[in-house]
Formats: C-alpha cells, sequence, structure tokens
C-alpha cells in the first residue's frame, strides 16, 4: 500500500501521477480527488486500488488538503470529486449546490467528543455528563482549562463552534445575550487556534493524564482522532466524554463537480472509484482507522463501529441557524484576541432609563429592567484576568454628586466586602433602578471617569470606559460644555478609549460618536432597547478584534 504509507507520512500533497519514466502514446487523463487527510489513507489504498487495475496512463489522482483550504480556493473549474471531513466545508464554499450537485452520500462519520487527559472524574461532567450548554456554564467559573481549534482552519473547531451558536441560541434568548454568552466562553478559551491532533500529540508527551489535564485541559476531538491516538500513541491516558443534547460529527461527504465535462475515461475511471469506495474492503479499512463505515450504497462490513467504541451514539443534531452569518461569526471568533484589560462601566441612573418600552408579543419592559436582564451575563463575558469596575451617573436633586462608584476598580476575582468583585458588580446590576426626575451629568460623568481612569493606565493591559445612557447632557449643575469636553478628551494623555451604547432614540449618539473619534473609542446605537445585548456584543467585539 504505498499510496497509504506516503499520505500518512505527508498529510499533503499531490499522489498519483505517471509512473515514473512512463510515457504515453496518447494525452494522459486524470480524475483529480481532494480529500481530508484524516480519511486520505483509507482514500488512498482505494484510488491505488482503481489505478494498479487499470491503463498505466489515465489514473486517478489524490489531492490531500485540509478542508478549509480547499473550500478557501473556490469552485473548481472542471471535474472533481472532494471528499471534505464536514459538508459544513462543502455549504460554506457552495451553498446553491452549483458545482457539486451530487454529494448527499457520505463515506463515514465521527462525532465530535471531548477529550480528558487523565480521568474524567477530575471534571465538572463526572456526574451530571457533558453536554455543550453545560460546557458554557462550568467554563465561567473557570474550574477547569477548555481549549478549541480554530473553526476558519479546523473541522473539529468548526463543529464545535457550531455546537456552541446551538447551544446558546435558545428560542427564549435574546440574540444578542446569546452573542455575550458565546464570547464568554471564547475569551476563556485557554487555547483557541492549536488542532486537536497536535493537543494529542502535546498530551503523549507529558508524563500522566493527570498533568495533561492541569496543563493543557479539556478539548474537543473527533472520536477517530481519540481512536488513534489511544490505538498508536496513548502514552498518556486520555477518556472521552460523549455530549448529551446537541451532537455534531464529520461525516465526509463525496461530492462530484462537473460530471457532465468528464471524458468516456474519466468516466470510467470514477465508476471504478466509486465502486472502491463502495466496497467491504473499503469498509473494512475505514474500520481499521477508527471510523463509522457509512456503507455508501455498498455491503456491510462485518462490523459496525471500530472495537472499542460505543455501538450506539446520539444521532447528530440538525442545527439551523438562520439567523447568524455564519462565515462572518466564524471569523470574529478566530480573530477575537482577549487581552488583559481594566475597565470601568459607567450607567445612566437619570429617571428616563425607567421608561417603558414595547419588546414584541404584546409585552412591555422598561430600560432598566432590559438592562438587568442582560446585565448577568454581561458580567460574565469579563475574564477572570480584567479589573472592573462600576459607576452611576445621574442627579436626583441639584445638590447630589453626579457619580456614584457602586464598584471600586480592581481585580475581578478578589474580594470586596466578603463577595468576589465579579458577584458584587453582577448584584449592583440586578438591583440597578433608575431615580425619579434624575438629570443626566453626561459631561461631567464621562469627565472624572476619564480623569480617575488616567492614572490607573498600565503598558500592561488596556484602559478603556464603557458607558451606557439613553439621553443627553441635560438638567446638570455643572458648567461643562461639549466643545471643552472633547479637547479635554483629546488632549489629555495617556488617552483613556470610551465605548458608548447609545439606548434608545433619545441618545445623543452625535456627541458619543464624538466622544469615540476623539478618544479611539467606539459608539453603537441600540434604537430599540431590545437590541442592548447586541450593541454590548459589538463593543466587546470592537475591544477584542485587532484592527485589519
Amino acid at each position: 500500500m504505498g499510496v497509504t504509507a506516503a499520505v500518512s507520512a505527508n498529510h499533503a500533497g499531490i499522489i498519483g501521477g505517471l509512473p515514473f519514466g512512463l510515457s504515453c502514446t496518447a494525452k494522459a487523463e486524470f480524475l483529480r480527488v481532494v480529500v481530508a487527510p484524516d480519511i486520505a489513507p483509507v482514500v488512498g489504498a482505494a484510488i491505488e486500488d482503481v489505478n494498479s487495475g487499470g491503463s498505466a496512463c489515465d489514473r486517478v489522482q489524490l489531492v490531500v488538503e485540509e478542508s478549509a483550504v480547499t473550500a478557501q480556493k473556490g469552485l473548481p473549474q472542471g471535474l472533481q470529486i472532494w471528499i471534505p471531513s464536514s459538508s459544513r466545508w462543502l455549504d460554506g464554499a457552495d451553498p446553491d449546490r452549483r458545482a457539486y450537485p451530487i454529494h448527499d452520500e457520505s463515506l463515514a462519520h465521527s462525532p465530535v467528543i471531548l477529550a480528558v487527559p487523565g480521568r474524567a472524574e477530575a471534571t465538572p461532567w463526572a456526574r451530571s455528563g457533558f453536554s455543550w450548554e453545560t460546557l458554557l456554564a462550568n467554563v465561567t467559573g473557570k474550574p477547569i482549562k477548555v481549549s478549541m481549534p480554530d473553526p476558519s482552519r479546523d473541522t473539529v473547531g468548526l463543529l464545535s463552534f457550531l455546537a456552541v451558536q446551538a447551544a446558546v441560541a435558545t428560542p427564549e434568548t435574546d440574540a444578542g445575550v446569546a452573542q455575550l454568552k458565546a464570547l464568554a466562553l471564547r475569551g476563556r478559551l485557554y487555547d483557541a487556534s492549536t488542532s486537536a491532533d497536535t493537543l494529542l500529540s502535546r498530551v503523549a508527551a507529558l508524563p500522566s493524564g493527570a498533568q495533561a489535564l492541569a496543563d493543557l485541559g479539556v478539548f474537543p476531538v473527533l472520536e477517530q482522532q481519540l481512536w488513534r491516538y489511544q490505538h498508536t500513541v496513548g502514552r498518556a491516558e486520555v477518556q472521552s466524554l460523549y455530549p448529551t443534547g446537541i451532537t455534531v460529527e464529520a461525516n465526509y461527504p463525496v461530492a462530484v463537480a462537473a460530471q457532465s465535462s468528464a471524458t468516456v475515461t474519466q468516466r470510467r475511471l470514477l465508476t471504478r472509484f466509486i465502486g472502491e469506495l463502495r466496497s467491504v474492503e473499503t469498509s473494512n479499512a475505514l474500520l481499521a482507522a477508527g471510523f463509522r463505515p457509512n456503507g455508501y450504497g455498498g455491503p456491510s462490513s462485518l462490523r459496525s463501529v471500530p472495537p472499542g467504541l460505543p455501538v450506539r451514539i446520539a444521532e447528530p443534531t440538525a442545527i439551523h441557524l438562520p439567523d447568524l452569518d455564519l462565515r462572518q461569526a466564524v471569523t470574529e471568533w478566530a480573530r477575537y484576541q482577549p487581552e488583559l484589560f481594566q475597565v470601568l462601566v459607567i450607567i445612566d441612573r437619570s429617571g428616563s432609563m425607567a421608561a417603558p418600552v414595547d419588546v414584541g408579543r404584546g409585552r412591555t419592559e422598561t430600560k432598566a429592567s432590559l438592562l438587568r436582564s442582560f446585565g448577568a451575563v454581561a458580567a460574565q463575558t469579563f475574564t477572570d484576568d480584567t479589573d472592573l469596575g462600576l459607576w452611576f451617573f445621574g442627579m436626583p436633586a441639584p445638590g447630589s454628586p453626579p457619580t456614584e462608584a457602586a464598584v471600586p476598580v480592581g481585580p475581578l476575582t478578589a474580594a470586596v466586602g466578603g463577595e468576589t468583585r465579579r458577584a458584587l458588580f453582577a448584584r449592583k446590576i440586578a438591583t440597578y433602578m433608575p431615580a425619579a426626575k434624575s438629570g443626566t451629568p453626561l459631561y461631567k460623568a464621562l469627565l472624572d471617569a476619564t480623569n480617575y481612569m488616567r492614572p490607573k493606565a498600565r503598558p500592561d493591559r488596556r484602559t478603556i470606559l464603557v458607558l451606557l445612557t439613553d439621553g443627553r447632557n441635560d438638567d446638570s449643575t455643572f458648567a461643562i460644555d461639549k466643545k471643552s469636553l472633547i479637547a479635554h478628551l483629546k488632549q489629555s494623555k495617556p488617552q483613556v478609549p470610551v465605548f458608548s451604547i447609545g439606548v434608545g432614540a433619545g441618545a445623543d449618539m452625535e456627541t458619543l460618536r464624538s466622544v469615540a473619534a476623539a478618544t479611539g473609542g467606539q459608539a453603537e446605537s441600540a434604537q430599540d432597547p431590545k437590541d442592548l445585548a447586541s450593541a454590548m456584543a459589538r463593543i466587546f467585539l470592537a475591544v477584542a478584534l485587532p484592527a485589519r
């Protein structure tokens, strides 16, 4: 099996050209087959059987390439078979099925599971079982490290990303709150780029599974990847947790492009190649490599699953996310770069925040109640290494101070009066109430907040303000005009970027945009107060995404 050996060694490249030294009198014809690296050894063996039993001048050519790379190259110009690791890559490259009209059958499948170095009893899922929903809940408390590959480059990463999005996108969850929950996980990933195979290699290099769990944490893998590790490397013990609820899998579809343009010779090669894929030999080769064969329309092998794997597993979940721009969301996830931050959140407590708003389906809420409902989620979006503080601003009486320091700025996990700063922040948001007939000293609050944060600026972390307001500077006894405020913000060093959310139609977006421009921040409008969480998610993305 020379092709299989070559594919296993190289995991990339083109195999199956003319034999060395052969010269054909007629033009040689090829059938190009592009295959994901993990299943390439099995497909390569089938191709070798086709090539060894036919003309030496007409051959099936194997191209081993990561599915993400093939998808990024665009649609083929001629006849090509593509066997990616997931139909999701096909859907992204050819959503209308113009180039690949045939890709309904799949060669094999392998579910995404959670790899646990050492013993699963050491994880939060020992008793309750693992699910993507509980992963989101447990990573917030950060009891254990969690890694996940890059969804823009890796199949496990893409499928895991989709599972996370499905887990947060429940019917009762606001889209913005769902995005904040997903970002909370993204911000806490220990490693958000390394492939599962590489992580397994790192586990193998450590003296024990317990050490690997401490150093690397848990991470999603394909069942086949972990099976191969356990049967070929396996120095450090790695256990598996199969998800309950949402289940995703690699499914290796066989897609054919431009079949109508094939020559008689290419059609003959195609027929023989498909026949080899449907053979018992290929099914047995898939089993021997740790895959679950689908039969691909051919005879069944003697076994249904590789040895040592559970016979029955959950069916994959049909994930439909019509409101998600998958390409953009994956790009943002991949580019998201959590940094060390110190953040002061300043919230408008003027009386207008008590105004009712229509939230649909005949229901009304106040702006304040909407703020409270998403505030707990926002509190969890900050990573544990953040320094965080909370101010309220408003003037219920002419002599009232313009601001109240509800949570002093400091480490999020540090204790403040008997509770962590994160818990105190969440509690203050949960009990937030606007003050009746309160004025809005917006300019004074911004001036005081930037002056407060400027001396705290440190070279090892970004210092920013996050402002939420539904109004404009009015009913304030402080003689500060907009021009003076903007000039002060521009000239002050070091500069403290202000990221603002204007809530409702009454927000002074012109001023907020001027403040953002003067400080290097950003201003988002939540014209409909129901979009408050979505605007907050855009602020988190603006802060964490590096400039292109």
